[in-house]
C-alpha cells in the first residue's frame, strides 16, 4: 500500500498518483509517484532515440577522416593528459598497452576514439577519457589542414 494513503483507485493511488512498478520477494509492491514514472520513462524513451544518432555520428568521423599518408603532415602533439590508472587495476597488477584509434580534426581537437586493443579493469575507458583532453597541431595537406585518424598507444605499469 502507498505511504500517503490507504485507499486505491484502479492502478494508482488516489491522493499520490502513484503507481505499482514491481514487486520484491515477500510479494510487496514498490509504487513510485506517476509524474516520476512519466518522466524516467521519457528519459529513457529520448536516451533510446540519441543513442544510435551518437553512434552515427561518431562512426560517421571515422569514415570522414582519413589515414596518414606520405603526402599528409602528421598531427604534432601540444598537450597531453596522462590517464588515470584504476583500483581495480591495482589490485589485479595490470600492465600493459591500450591501443587507441583517434580522429584528430582540423582544429587539432580529438574529436573521437574507440579502442583497438584494451587491458580491461577500467584502462580503456580512462585511455579514452585522457586522448579526448589532448590537443594537436592539425595534420595537414599541401599546407591546409585536414582531418586524419590515427593510433596511439598509451602504456600502463603497475605501480609497486
Amino acid at each position: 500500500m502507498c505511504a500517503r494513503s490507504l485507499k486505491k483507485a484502479r492502478g494508482g493511488c488516489e491522493m499520490c498518483g502513484c503507481i505499482a512498478v514491481s514487486g520484491n520477494a515477500r510479494g510487496q509492491l514498490w509504487r513510485l509517484p506517476l509524474k516520476r514514472t512519466l518522466l524516467l520513462g521519457l528519459i529513457t524513451l529520448v536516451f533510446l532515440c540519441l543513442a544510435p544518432a551518437t553512434a552515427m555520428a561518431q562512426s560517421k568521423a571515422f569514415d570522414q577522416a582519413v589515414a596518414i599518408t606520405d603526402d599528409i603532415t602528421p598531427p604534432r602533439l601540444l598537450e597531453v593528459a596522462s590517464p588515470d590508472y584504476t583500483e581495480d587495476a591495482k589490485r589485479h597488477k595490470i600492465s600493459g598497452d591500450v591501443v587507441v584509434l583517434i580522429v584528430v580534426d582540423t582544429k587539432g581537437d580529438v574529436i573521437d576514439a574507440k579502442v583497438v586493443k584494451g587491458l580491461g579493469h577500467g584502462l580503456d575507458e580512462n585511455a579514452i577519457v585522457a586522448v579526448r583532453e589532448w590537443k594537436y597541431k592539425p595534420a595537414t595537406r599541401d599546407d591546409k589542414p585536414i582531418m586524419v585518424k590515427m593510433e596511439v598507444t598509451l602504456n600502463f605499469y603497475a605501480p609497486m
